[in-house]
């Protein structure tokens, strides 16, 4: 028996046994390799198992070995599994070096400098952000935060700094303006963000032959899980670490939906001409799920044009076809939906591996609104669900608040200029914190009135708000939000501050037009401000829990997998999402759409729910074109 043939017993001995496809990408030595890996082949399993290879077959030293995952458990899981393969062990799969790129690239740097700038987390950048726009006047809120940190990660992950940027559009002149404030600030307190370790590593390793000579010679087997992931500084970084050694990268073009964040597909599809003599391996079949699935799976991702062509193919599990709903609007989709999940509850499937997914995390409010009022466990991840805390909610949440407590100071400092009545806390707060709030006048917007100084015009605006916040709290809050918007001026505040920032106006009105439907179940402001809170305080405990019914957006689900999937909000101008489309290259962005619903399908092991609402928002709305594309069993609510 040759050691090859022993290998591959012993594996089988273990438990695992390999289809012809996965030996062949775990066997092949001498030269660079492409492993395209659809939905539930065994990924890592043949990963783990190359890395097992290398060390007892092909006789190459553990050291030599680097495994490149995106995820820190990711990394974690990889060396867990190898250590239980036959012959390795704890020792020798330590002592191959796996990691993330963010901490492969840090130790490069640690090893050549000894130390680097003291690192900001996510949240300390948040906080940067925030004061940046804050001192000029601008929201910093978490959702402005998030975008503008957003646009410059995706900057530096494509090499291209501020002194670059040659802007024409007033939105463009302006990130340049505040991406060279934050690198500035950076640079003032002696801090690196994490994307600053990735555009770090590849400087030095351009300017140090000797450093790039080391690891060349260091790594003589790279193995890059999530390929279809990579973006150019860590393309280029691979490629340069590659360069003595032999790379092997794993990935799938049809789950590729990080193109926000600077991944290129590109880089996978076109491996073969930047290695010529690479060997492509296509691990074609979905061990995860049911047969109809993969069917209807595949015959989306079919119309994707740019994809390297497979055939995939399932082990023969029967199931039924993927079941396509229509319910009358978001409110009928949520009852709809936790009618499903109710039946499969009693069917036996454990509540945890029942998921429900949806493009954007806005569209989750009407399914956490229900959840809530029916008090059913839910878990959900990061700030995924966070409809009521998006800026614009807390504005009309603050009037509503103020409106039935005239004593809610912060909600008053919060509004008292959206819209604009030039009256800045600065030269107010001090009248306030002293103001004598008698039985007559306990309110401090009574007591505002009485500032000195006051001109009649500014008082005129105070008396027009303490004038509508007496009717907002008489009425049903849906009236009170339209009363807001129109008559308060709310919208046309909003508007200004499109115009102001150079935002997308539409972008701006989406969470405000998301609360009409939000408020329509309400009789009163007040009971409509308990069911926020409550919603908060369960938000809280979902994001610390691992139980319950699993909330996320689909680039959330990817890599996951449950019994019972739920896809909602399936319509037109959601998926495809109406704001990928108008991007520049409108075909590439309608392909990344098409991925993502395939990622979404390909979560579920035994079924698969499709939601498509006949009413999106109070107005008409047509499915997702997407969805003429599968085979499913379509039933209209």
């Amino acid at each position: 028996m040759t050691r090859e043939e022993k290998f591959f017993s012993d594996l089988g001995r273990s438990g695992i046994e390999l289809n012809q496809s996965q030996k062949e990408a775990v066997a092949h030595v001498g030269g660079p390799l492409v492993v395209f890996a659809g939905p539930g082949s065994g990924k890592t399993t043949v990963l783990t198992c190359r890395a097992s290879y290398l060390m007892q077959v092909a006789e190459v030293q553990p050291r030599q070995i680097l495994i490149v995952t995106f995820t820190k458990a990711a990394a974690e899981e990889m060396q867990n599994r190898l250590a239980a393969l036959p012959g390795i062990g704890p020792l020798k799969a330590q002592s191959c070096e796996a990691g993330t790129f963010h901490s492969i690239f840090l130790r490069i740097l640690l090893r050549t400098y000894g130390n680097v700038p003291r690192l900001l987390n996510e949240w300390e950048q948040k906080q940067v952000i925030r004061e940046l726009l804050r001192a000029e006047g601008q929201d910093g809120d978490e959702e402005a935060a998030n975008d503008l940190l957003a646009k410059i990660g995706l900057c530096k992950n494509n090499l291209i700094l501020p002194q670059q940027i040659r802007p024409k559009k007033k939105e463009n002149v302006e990130f340049k303006r505040r991406y060279q404030q934050y690198e500035d600030w950076k640079k003032n307190h002696k801090r690196w963000d994490y994307d600053d370790i990735l555009v770090e590593c590849y400087r030095l390793l351009l300017s140090r032959q000797d450093v790039r000579q080391q690891y060349a010679s260091k790594y003589r087997h790279l193995l890059v899980d999530e390929f279809q992931d990579t973006n150019y500084v860590q393309y280029e970084v691979l490629k340069i670490l590659a360069a003595d050694g032999e790379l092997c990268i794993v990935g799938d073009d049809d789950q590729s939906i990080y193109r926000f964040r600077g991944a290129r597909v590109d880089y996978l599809l076109s491996f073969q001409h930047e290695y010529p003599n690479a060997k492509t391996v296509v691990l074609g079949t979905n061990y995860r799920s049911v047969d109809p699935i993969i069917e209807a799976a595949s015959s989306l991702i079919t119309c994707n044009r740019k994809r390297h062509p497979k055939k995939l193919t399932g082990t023969g599990k029967q199931g039924e076809l993927p079941v396509l709903e229509m319910p009358e609007d978001e409110r009928s989709e949520a009852e709809q939906v936790l009618e499903r999940i109710e039946q499969r509850i009693q069917c036996g499937d454990p509540v945890d591996d029942i998921a429900v997914l949806y493009r954007t995390h806005m569209q989750a409010r009407a399914l956490v609104d229900e959840l809530v009022r029916r008090k059913i466990p839910f878990a959900i991840r990061d700030a995924e669900g966070s409809f009521y805390h998006q800026w614009q909610i807390r504005d009309i949440l603050c009037y509503f608040k103020l409106a039935t407590d005239p004593l809610d100071l912060d909600s008053l400092m919060q509004i008292i200029n959206r819209p604009k009545r030039y009256l800045y806390p600065d030269a107010w707060m001090a009248h306030i914190a002293t103001a004598d709030l008698d039985s007559e006048q306990r309110s401090y917007l009574q007591a505002l009135m009485k500032l000195p100084g006051l001109e009649a015009w500014k008082r005129r605006k105070l008396e027009d708000l303490a004038w509508d916040l007496k009717k907002i709290s008489r009425l049903p809050p849906k009236d009170a939000l339209r009363l807001i918007r129109k008559q308060v001026g709310y919208d046309q505040f909003l508007e200004e501050y499109a115009e102001r920032t150079g935002q997308k106006k539409e972008h701006l009105f989406e969470p405000v037009d998301g609360l009409e439907q939000a408020v329509l179940p309400f009789e009163s402001v007040t009971d409509f401000l308990l069911h926020v809170e409550a919603v908060s305080e369960t938000l809280r405990n979902a994001r610390k829990s691992e139980r319950g019914i699993r909330l996320m957006t689909f680039h959330k689900a990817k890599g996951l997998e449950f019994r019972t999937v739920f896809l909602i909000g399936l319509v037109k101008g959601m998926v495809p999402h109406g704001k990928s489309l108008k991007e520049k290259d409108a075909d590439a962005s309608l392909e990344e759409e098409r991925r993502l619903l395939y990622v979404g399908i390909t979560r579920a092991k035994e079924r698969v729910f499709l939601s498509a609402p006949q009413r999106y928002r109070g107005e008409p709305v047509e499915r997702s074109p997407f969805l003429d594309e599968i085979s499913v069993t379509a039933r209209k609510i």
